[in-house]
């Protein structure tokens, strides 16, 4: 009977109630258990029912007992520990808890403690452990402390959590802190200040905000809807970015404009429920300020480089046309960006492309100063001759950065430059045609003349008919040619009269609708006729007895058609071509100032030139 009844206090008890049962105490001070004095077999019970961590140190050694739920404390050490001093199992800790346990024997007081750091060896190693746990006192039977019991868990894991987030917290504390950009956090519904950096403290020009919602803190921003912003992203959980926003902050008791980007973003718990806003936000006043001057500087740029009368571009270091400005567009007529890069060079005249690139090509090799004459294709589909200036831009290292450069249109000058030289030509051409005409005339007069009264009064006619041609065509001092206003019919008359003698009566005139020539057409005019007549008279119809000549003219809309043909009866291959300085004069005056063209045609019997004239040109 004494067997079972002592033996009952260890029935179930899990696996601790087991290895008590089985274990051989027989060596052990504590003796066999069903020798045990009832108050260690009640406290035992309890322990081992307990399904919080519980333990009994027994005696004066304190040897130890314990329950299924505290055997992971002694971690390796189970289930070595089990009847073992208390000094012996807790060695490493022993200078921290050896005097808890001995004031409790000492006292009969309890103890507690929490988040006591114990420094235990796990693993072959010293680490430090976290524990909540109390010491109470047990009394045998004779009312004296036998042993004590202990109950408690290990807090480690919490523990260093919190101070993982404490330490977190004063990372981000001061990461808060050192960051360049404004940073806070509102807390709850009502954005009420948690956290605000120094940065952010700056830029609304207060230190008493923490702890206060926003529109007491900051009230100047609730009429700016700023909380009305906040309370969105609170209620529904999306972020807003802004850029730029102004913001009048009453900053330091001055109310200030400022510009600035920023992010409200949703804070959210665990559990996914809002908490509050984090605010980052970046003062860009300074930066809109210089883009504001920059812009109007770049306005101001573009109002100058386009009130100038010349065209302006510009190209990177490498050559790449990266700016034109109006006049460039005004006068090419393509659509802005569309001579970017290497599409500048499709308005270049086809002669003048490959000569052009490779100056260009040598001003980038080198950066020499880059200046060439060239066609560019005008608006109206002309090409015209400008100049082509540029300069390089260079860097303090003497590294070319840019090319800026200039197209001046003298397309007039050229024209007048050309027109000058064509006039000089024209001026010796026609004093030697002169001569010879006259050479011809007194040649002329000998043959026909029987007298040498009758060869003078046959060459002062033909002398005076050739100074009634050419008073419609006088030389003013300056180089250029003026003249009267005067009919197509009357002009062609004029021209021809001294080329015809008394023995080509068959040679016929012109024939055609009136057309009236104006002041500058004349003269135009007046150099093509005087230049086929002289050479007809030279080569052609005109040259010899039995020649024909005639010229007949049509209007068609805009255009005056003009046929010159002339039949000879022996014709000699020096008449008009196309080819020689005669041909160049009449065909640059025909396409370059009637906007019209001209063909040479040869025929078996002499030669036919077709002209086709802009009758607009022919009216100024």
């Amino acid at each position: 009977m004494r067997q079972i009844a002592a033996g009952a206090f260890l029935d179930g008890g899990g696996k601790m109630g087991q290895l008590i049962r089985d274990k051989d105490w027989t060596s052990n001070p504590l003796g066999p258990p069903e020798t045990w004095p009832q108050s260690l077999r009640s406290a035992l019970s309890i322990c081992l029912n307990s399904s919080f961590p519980t333990a009994v140190y027994w005696g004066p050694e304190l040897r130890l007992l314990y329950n299924d739920a505290w055997s992971p404390i002694p971690a390796e050490r189970h289930p070595w520990a089990l009847g073992r001093p208390a000094a012996e199992v807790w060695d490493d800790i022993w200078e921290v808890v050896g005097p808890q346990f001995a004031k409790v024997l000492e006292t009969g007081e309890g103890f507690s403690a929490y988040d006591q750091m114990l420094p235990m060896e796990r693993a072959g190693s010293v680490q430090e452990t976290y524990w909540n746990y109390s010491f109470t006192a047990i009394r045998g039977e004779d009312n004296r402390i036998a042993g004590i019991f202990n109950q408690g868990n290990e807090t480690t894991q919490v523990v260093q959590a919190r101070l993982n987030a404490a330490q977190e917290v004063s990372r981000l504390s001061r990461m808060f802190r050192q960051a360049p950009g404004a940073i806070a956090i509102l807390r709850g519904p009502d954005h009420v200040f948690d956290i605000a950096n120094p940065a952010y403290l700056e830029l609304v020009g207060k230190e008493d905000i923490l702890g206060k919602p926003v529109k007491e803190a900051l009230p100047e921003v609730v009429a700016q809807g700023f909380t009305d912003l906040l309370d969105q992203v609170y209620s529904t959980g999306e972020s807003h970015v802004g850029r730029a926003v102004p913001v009048t902050l009453n900053r330091s008791g001055i109310t200030e404009l400022r510009h600035v980007d920023f992010v409200f973003q949703p804070i959210f718990d665990e559990a996914g429920a809002r908490q509050g806003i984090f605010v980052q936000a970046t003062d860009v006043t300074e930066t809109m300020r210089a883009l504001t001057a920059a812009r109007d500087s770049e306005q101001k740029y573009h109002a100058i480089v386009n009130s100038i009368d010349q065209m302006i571009w510009s190209t990177r270091s490498d050559g790449y046309h990266d700016y034109f400005n109006d006049r460039w567009y005004d006068f090419t007529g393509v659509p802005p960006g569309s001579t970017d890069g290497e599409g500048w060079k499709g308005v270049f005249h086809p002669d003048d492309q490959e000569h052009t690139m490779a100056v260009w090509g040598e001003s980038l090799a080198t950066g020499k100063p880059y200046h060439i004459e060239y066609r560019l294709r005008h608006h109206s589909g002309e090409y015209r001759w400008v100049i082509g200036r540029a300069q390089c831009v260079r860097n303090e290292s003497g590294q070319i950065v840019r090319w800026f450069g200039t197209c001046t249109d003298i397309h007039a000058i050229k024209m007048a430059d050309e027109s000058r030289q064509l006039l000089l030509d024209e001026l010796n051409h026609r004093v030697k045609n002169l001569f010879a005409l006259v050479s011809g005339i007194v040649s002329m007069a000998a043959r026909k003349s029987e007298t040498p009264t009758e060869m003078a009064a046959a060459i002062r006619g033909r002398v005076q008919a050739l100074a009634r041609a050419h008073s419609l065509i006088r030389f003013s001092g300056q180089g250029s040619i003026t003249a009267g206003r005067v009919s197509l019919s009357d002009l062609i008359d004029q021209i021809l009269a001294p080329h015809l003698g008394e023995d080509l009566v068959d040679a016929s005139l012109g024939e055609g609708p009136q057309i009236q020539l104006g002041e500058r057409a004349i003269t135009g005019m007046a150099l093509v006729l005087h230049e086929l007549a002289t050479n007809a008279a030279k080569y052609g119809a005109l040259r010899q007895a039995g020649g024909r000549l005639s010229i007949r003219w049509t209007v068609s809309g805009p255009v005056l058609a003009i046929v010159w043909t002339e039949e000879s009866s022996t014709p000699t291959t020096g008449m008009v071509s196309g080819s020689g300085f005669g041909s160049r004069l009449i065909r640059t005056t025909i396409e370059g100032q009637f906007k019209g063209q001209v063909n040479f045609l040869p025929t078996d019997s002499g030669l036919l030139i077709q002209m086709e004239l802009d009758l607009e040109q022919l009216s100024v």
